[in-house]
């Protein structure tokens, strides 16, 4: 019966195609097939069995940069008596339509990453994922690292069927042509007003002295650049849900918007502040503008603008330029919106509850490589070769970049603040200072999508009448009209209350 429901429903999530996934058996091999006695998976285990299983897991990744002598593997193997193998695929429809294929035919890998949220939510309602929340016990490495907030973020329906690994950081700020302010004779803009002019002055007074009218103030990503404008206030990009106050407020509806998009349209409307091609720019494309000089503001991530083979680009083009974190403005409440939400999800397949001693080795897999030795295995590799250890604090060798495949191994997540510092010393001081700057943290991703509700028509009709207001067409008089067509057309209260519900059964509002 489960496996016809699944066929039923499978349709609804993706397509499935006529695809077999040859040797991802992850349900397939038998161990142990006697279940465990009621509230005794979580209590101290009898003897440990001496077997050696073969542990598949589906991954996001890609293979190409898996040596052939693969030391993780190895370590790993050696460590838990274990032949783990990693079943690597590009996330998007391809990893879809194999979960959906593996499904139907209930045969789910030992372990799987699902980065589509509503596949996820399908498997687990459908009775086809492992309930953790007996087996917490057993998890006691993976909580370490993850916290409870990385199982609160995949529970289903009040159950935890997953976890979410460690959140991604990504520090967005403004970055700023420190050279250019030296020639304007210009000093770091350090207020709203200051940060206006000195955008304007960078498309009009020639920073770059080629004599030519060719230059502008800020790029960026649209979906984003204007986070800081926004954050400002205190207001989180459109859409966002977030705590102020008391409260929490989905950000179209609070009370500084208008005096947010008012600042916006000052700037947008002003030639030359923004690029022309602003409101259709991409991360890529205002890079490229950024690091060719035509622009003297530009909102990313670190990672972005000062690795070393980014430094060496934007130096080639331009030998003077000197990009520099432009501090938070005085006054300012936010300098980005930062999503909190599940980042993609692990899962272990219900089929292996009749397999105890196979569950009990997955368990020491995902707590080995969330601590102590197997954390750093993961992270920089081997240690006394990859990395030595100096107070118990990691060194990088000289051979550590045979390691950069080992994020691959990275299934639980890792500390993200000591990883990227170790990893990029050179690059250490700008990931901690943006660290520091104040974000407002959009729950907003933990929020499903409510029945008859179309988010794509929602998105579209917000962007397009928020650029009205942008480029002055619309007037801020009028935003409360915008609402209204978007809660009597657009059902966007379906949205609001669902965001109001779960995120207070999450914990994450009041």
């Amino acid at each position: 019966m489960q496996k016809k429901k699944w066929m039923q429903t499978a349709l609804t999530v993706s397509f499935v195609s006529a695809i077999v996934l040859a040797g991802c058996g992850g349900g397939g091999e038998k161990g142990n097939t006697a279940s465990p006695a009621a509230g005794d998976s979580s209590s101290p285990q009898a003897a440990k069995s001496s077997a050696k299983f073969t542990i598949e897991m589906l991954k996001e990744g890609g293979s190409s940069s898996i040596p052939a002598d693969n030391f993780v593997k190895k370590q790993i193997d050696s460590k838990l008596n274990v032949d783990f193998k990693l079943n690597l695929i590009a996330n998007g429809p391809d990893m879809d339509n194999k979960l959906n294929v593996l499904a139907a035919s209930n045969n789910l890998p030992d372990l799987m990453e699902i980065k589509n949220k509503a596949l996820y939510q399908q498997l687990a309602k459908n009775g086809l994922l492992l309930d953790l929340d007996s087996y917490m016990g057993q998890l006691s490495g993976v909580k370490k690292l993850i916290g409870d907030d990385g199982f609160t973020k995949a529970k289903v329906n009040g159950k935890t069927y997953g976890f979410s690994r460690t959140p991604s950081f990504v520090p967005y700020s403004y970055w700023i042509r420190k050279d250019w302010l030296d020639k304007l004779g210009m000093k770091m803009p350090t207020t709203m007003d200051e940060l206006y002019e000195t955008a304007k002055a960078f498309a009009e007074k020639d920073p770059d002295g080629n004599g030519k009218k060719d230059t502008f103030g800020l790029v960026g990503d649209f979906a984003t650049v204007m986070s800081p404008l926004y954050g400002y206030y205190g207001v989180g990009l459109p859409g966002a849900f977030y705590n102020k106050g008391d409260k929490m407020i989905n950000s179209l509806y609070d009370p500084d918007m208008k005096k947010a998009l008012e600042t916006i349209s000052k700037f947008v409307s002003t030639p030359g502040v923004f690029e022309p091609e602003f409101s259709s720019a991409k991360v890529t494309t205002a890079q490229d503008k950024a690091f060719k000089g035509q622009a003297g503001i530009f909102f990313d991530q670190w990672a972005s603008i000062m690795k070393d083979d980014q430094v060496k680009t934007w130096k080639t083009a331009n030998q003077n330029a000197d990009w520099v974190v432009l501090p938070p403005l005085q006054g300012a409440q936010a300098v980005r919106t930062a999503n909190i939400g599940p980042n993609g999800y692990i899962a272990i397949p219900k089929s292996l509850e009749k397999d105890k001693d196979k569950l009990n080795r997955i368990f020491e897999l995902l707590n080995y490589v969330s601590e102590g030795e197997g954390l750093n295995l993961v992270q920089y590799g081997v240690q006394d070769v990859h990395y030595k250890l100096d107070g118990g604090k990691v060194k990088l060798t000289e051979k550590a970049s045979e390691a950069n495949y080992t994020w691959l191994y990275q299934i639980t997540g890792r500390p993200e603040m000591e990883y990227l510092s170790t990893k990029f010393p050179n690059q250490a001081r700008y990931i901690q200072e943006t660290a520091k700057f104040p974000e407002i943290k959009n729950y907003g991703p933990n929020v499903d999508t409510p029945d008859g509700y179309n988010a794509a028509d929602v998105n579209r009709y917000v962007q397009e009448e928020l650029l009205k207001f942008y480029v002055g067409k619309m007037p801020t008089a009028d935003y409360d009209k915008f609402l209204n067509t978007l809660e009597t057309k657009f059902n966007y209260k379906k949205l609001l209350e669902q965001g109001d519900k779960q995120l207070k059964e999450l914990g994450y509002a009041k």
